[in-house]
């Protein structure tokens, strides 16, 4: 069980959470400029 790969970790977590935050952001985006363009 050689689980000391901790230094590749924050690498693939990184890609990780910034693949998730653009799926994630890109439709909030454009939903809260939405609401905001119509309440403007």
């Amino acid at each position: 069980m050689q689980e000391e790969q901790s230094s590749y970790d924050p690498f693939n977590w990184g890609y990780l959470f910034a693949a998730i935050g653009m799926l994630v952001a890109l439709p909030l985006m454009h939903a809260v400029l939405g609401w905001f363009v119509f309440y403007l």
